[in-house]
């Protein structure tokens, strides 16, 4: 086979494009995230007293906001669903941090810090979207003398970036930007920074001093993965029917897909020397399968005692493997690559005929081989599903035995839909479609939709997982 390195020069694909899903992302543009923020003091326009100093030089802020962060902030803990979950505001986290640190004494020119989760709503409705992340606090003590924290005094600072009216606060939607609160004339800094990545300490709703905390890379599942991963960030998270299209694309694959309750994720492999590797177009050298989805997976369901979502013990994940090469041995990579998770009985197999579902189901796609996965050639453990036709399910070929998600392209098999109203036509389609998928035990799916706008309908008619690119339009959809 040709090297990838020379693929990648020349723009060449590994072998004939796939039949199925090569839709592109119509995800919504995201705001890029720092790995940590450090503000810069300056006068702002809100009732400040400001420190005498001469004219000659920048005038510190005293006893008020000295600046805004750039990450949205639910206040108030807000229900999400359509009032079927809910997610902690800045407001439950201040109370946390402060309440924790209470009594803590800073030392002249040292830091407190902690990460404790927040819903971060992207600015807008946060009933309707967002996704969960962390708030970093931080108390910094630039006094010769100590600071000792106090919780009722913490409260008031950290909760002046979140008042009504106020400089970090958004009328529109209620929420707010976090920021810094300035104590004395540049004497204790309070911090409070919105960011969707947790922290590289082990600082997760723990105090730890003397660190300023730093946000682990985002990695777009290139190089190492989250280290710590915060699997305890993930134990009240209700499942919800989203399946997160293209994964290792999301900033930080698997935990982004989970954070928002998808039961569904995508990964798109490549065959490269006997392993395989991770891209849509062209694959990227260093993001292989295994690091990126089995590894983290086993470790999470490990945590949680044999279960993706500790909140529901009994829901399945389904890890679509699209394959973007047709050769024979991508399977057996494929095959072997699940061996971990496979070893700790945590994947769905076919024993004696009848389909035994466990923490995560294994659904091939685009050019994985029918025939072999079928019968079982090459996959000894028969813990390979296929992914099946939604729209050819009138015949005998595809059954719960050798599938287990149905899929289609929507725009080909239901047509266009430029707003959230199906007509008739499109609608009688899709119930014909899920009812033969339901009779014959299969999930059934749709991939290339016109928009995200479309998922009530879909869910509305039956449709079992919900094709995502922007995960934090997941917070409209009700939870299982």
């Amino acid at each position: 086979m040709q090297s990838i390195l020379g693929l990648l020069t020349v723009g060449v694909a590994l072998a004939t494009p796939i039949a199925q899903d090569q839709s592109v992302s119509r995800s919504v543009p995201r705001p890029a995230y720092p790995p940590v923020y450090r503000p810069v003091y300056r006068p702002v326009a809100s009732n400040l007293t400001v420190s005498s100093v001469p004219s000659n030089k920048t005038a510190l802020v005293t006893d008020d906001i000295s600046s805004c962060s750039s990450t949205w902030m639910a206040i108030p803990d807000v229900t999400i669903g359509g009032g079927t979950d809910r997610r902690t505001g800045f407001t439950t986290a201040v109370n946390k941090f402060c309440d924790m640190a209470h009594g803590t004494t800073v030392k002249s020119q040292d830091y407190l810090s902690m990460a404790t989760e927040v819903f971060l709503n992207g600015g807008m409705n946060p009933s309707k979207y967002g996704v969960l992340g962390y708030v970093y606090f931080e108390i910094h003590n630039k006094l010769s003398s100590t600071h000792t924290v106090d919780a009722t005094s913490c409260k008031k600072y950290l909760g002046t970036l979140s008042a009504a009216g106020g400089q970090c606060y958004g009328t529109t939607n209620g929420d707010t930007k976090g920021g810094t609160y300035q104590v004395g004339t540049n004497g204790v800094s309070y911090h409070a920074f919105g960011n969707p990545v947790p922290p590289k300490q082990d600082a997760l709703n723990k105090l730890l001093p003397t660190t300023v905390l730093a946000a682990q890379s985002v990695n777009k599942g290139s190089g190492a993965p989250l280290n710590p991963w915060p699997l305890d960030s993930l134990n009240s998270v209700l499942p919800t029917s989203c399946h997160s299209h293209n994964d290792y694309d999301q900033d930080i694959p698997v935990f982004e897909a989970l954070s928002a309750g998808c039961i569904g994720m995508e990964a798109d492999v490549w065959l490269f020397n006997g392993d395989v590797i991770l891209g849509h177009i062209l694959p990227t050298l260093g993001r292989t399968f295994r690091a990126q989805y089995v590894n983290p997976l086993k470790a999470i369901i490990d945590h949680n005692g044999g279960s993706v979502y500790k909140s529901r013990p009994s829901q399945t994940l389904v890890l679509l493997v699209d394959f973007k090469t047709s050769d024979t041995g991508t399977l057996d990579a494929v095959v072997t690559a699940l061996e971990p998770l496979r070893q700790a009985g945590y994947l769905s197999r076919l024993e004696n005929g009848a389909f035994v579902k466990r923490a995560v189901t294994i659904v091939a796609s685009g050019s994985a081989p029918f025939d072999r996965i079928s019968t079982g050639n090459g996959v000894p453990a028969r813990d390979v599903f296929y992914d099946a036709n939604l729209g050819a399910l009138g015949g005998t070929t595809y059954t719960s035995q050798n599938s287990y998600v149905a899929s289609a392209d929507f725009q080909d098999v239901v047509g266009e839909a430029k707003t959230a109203t199906l007509t008739s036509a499109q609608m009688n389609v899709i119930t014909s479609h899920v009812s033969q998928a339901h009779a014959k035990g299969l999930v059934a799916r749709y991939w290339n939709l016109p928009g995200e706008y479309l998922w009530e309908a879909l869910e509305a008619l039956g449709v079992d997982l919900l094709n995502a690119d922007d995960l934090s339009n997941t917070a409209r959809v009700p939870r299982l």
